[in-house]
């Protein structure tokens, strides 16, 4: 993977990824109703509703965002998840693993607003429906994937939704199974409701899970639910520090919708905070990780630091990494655990993604105004249709093994735009980002690849070029027939240029 290094002005605690090293982010409770009187148009208000500031802080150099749960208000209906979710946070749907929350299972609404909140949202049909494969399989909603060297695992804490979280229950036989396929060095889980927390909001229902990882060496736990910023030390499923094997927990409640007060501090909490919004970065190395709590902008509260992970030297077992993703199976609907089943063979997990993020290795556009000028160096790649203006962009996809199931081209415009762009293939990969003109830029096919649609200034963009990218070098030509010009960060921007999100199956 091709990794970014970008720096954020909050605090003095920077943490940047090496290259090649992949940066994952995670938050839970997000998005708030639309018909909330805090909603604000998407704004929000000076203390609740800041979803479209912890939105930003998702850089484009991220291999993964994970939604903790509770990450659209009332009840999690599409409706909602469309007109606020998907304004905010949704720009960074095609790389979102989300953990399904307890909000997103209501069918009645409370006191503010309540969209969709009715039998329709049944077994969380608004999160299964919004986010698609990759939220698992509904009456599930538990699936693993891998991220460079770790294995990640999203598990349901909704117990009864879920069939059950034990050790016997369905969900508990594929956490067993995937953890046996998938022994790798630095194993993270995460899961809506806590098992600890000072927010008063824990719940014992997710101790069998600890059980199981605490045996298996996994290092790190991600929840919400709780409308806080907690970090605990290395401790085990009964609460005993333990500072050689024990998992470290954050409950990371912070993605906008509002914040909860403190309960009582619990013992092994380590640092707290219930003021500010925000996001948790990791930085997935081989054998350790390195924090880094991103305030929103105004933000002063930071929190970091580096752990090696247990099977990395850290302490416990060390076990020998397997290449294998797994997603969870795929179960009748909402099966009803009984009561101390005799044990069966847990379910065969089958494959899910392995997802790259690559950044562009050049990127251009052509002016036919001056079409003897070289844009090469611009911090802008443009698009209009009077004067034609084309951008072009390139990326390498040798690094991909396997068979590519989805590629989705990111970008951050910089004005609006009504109408957006088109994209096209060309098989000219040898063109030279300083020498590009738009005397001797390369065709393109007719075909389009994929559109657009509006471009808001500042909300990075998505576009599906999964058929265009075969392998190789891939050259991507954006397009539109409007005369109202539109600008893209490139790669020379401070902001961050075109990543394509590649997904892969082996």
């Amino acid at each position: 993977m091709v990794g970014l290094i970008l720096t954020f002005s909050p605090g003095p605690a920077s943490v940047l990824a090496d290259a090649g090293d992949p940066v994952i982010a995670a938050a839970g409770d997000i998005a708030c109703d639309p018909a909330s009187s805090s909603f604000n148009d998407g704004n929000g208000t000076s203390n609740n509703c800041h979803m479209q500031a912890t939105a930003a802080l998702l850089s484009p150099d991220l291999a993964a965002v994970l939604p903790l749960g509770d990450n659209q208000y009332y009840c999690g209906s599409l409706d909602a998840f469309l007109a606020s979710y998907d304004l905010s946070w949704g720009a960074a749907k095609a790389i979102s693993r989300p953990a399904v929350g307890n909000h997103e299972y209501l069918t009645h609404g409370g006191s503010g607003g309540s969209t969709g909140c009715d039998d329709t949202n049944a077994g969380a049909a608004g999160h299964f429906a919004y986010f698609g494969q990759a939220a698992g399989s509904p009456g599930a909603g538990y699936y693993s994937f891998n991220v460079g060297a770790w294995h990640l695992i999203a598990l349901n804490s909704n117990c009864s939704s879920a069939g059950g979280c034990g050790s016997t229950s369905p969900q508990g036989r594929w956490l067993a199974a995937d953890l046996a396929a998938n022994p790798a060095v630095c194993t993270l889980a995460y899961w809506h409701i806590p098992l600890f927390s000072s927010g008063g909001r824990a719940s014992s229902n997710s101790k069998s899970f600890w059980t199981q990882l605490y045996a298996a060496g996994a290092d790190v736990v991600l929840s919400s639910h709780d409308h806080i910023y907690e970090r605990f030390a290395r401790q085990t499923p009964s609460g005993q520090a333990d500072p050689v094997a024990g998992i470290r927990e954050f409950v990371v409640g912070t993605g906008g919708a509002n914040h909860t007060s403190m309960s009582t501090v619990k013992p092994n909490s380590e640092v707290r905070d219930s003021t500010t919004y925000g996001v948790l970065r990791l930085t997935l190395h081989a054998t350790s990780y390195d924090w880094q709590f991103v305030p929103e902008a105004g933000g002063t509260f930071v929190d970091s630091g580096s752990e090696t992970c247990v099977g990395g030297g850290g302490g416990g077992p060390t076990p020998t990494p397997v290449p294998t993703s797994t997603a969870g199976p795929t179960p009748t609907s909402n099966p009803t655990p009984t009561s101390n089943p005799t044990p069966s063979t847990a379910p065969t997990p089958t494959t899910a993604p392995t997802i790259t993020t690559l950044a562009a290795v050049a990127d251009t556009y052509s002016n036919a105004t001056n079409p003897s000028s070289n844009y090469g160096r611009s911090t802008v790649i443009r698009s209009d249709g009077s004067p034609v203006l084309r951008t072009y962009i390139r990326f390498d996809l040798s690094s991909i093994s396997g068979t590519i199931t989805r590629a989705t081209l990111r970008f951050l415009p910089g004005a609006n735009h009504s109408s957006g762009i088109e994209g096209h293939r060309s098989a000219d990969t040898s063109w030279s980002e300083t020498g590009l003109t738009f005397n001797n830029a390369p065709g393109f096919d007719a075909a389009v690849v994929a559109v657009s649609g509006s471009l808001t200034s500042g909300t990075w963009a998505s576009m599906d070029v999964t058929s265009a990218a075969t392998g190789g070098l891939l050259t991507l030509v954006l397009t539109t027939a409007s005369s109202t010009q539109t600008n893209v960060a490139s790669r020379e921007s401070a902001l961050g240029g075109p990543v394509l999100v590649v997904e892969s199956q082996p």
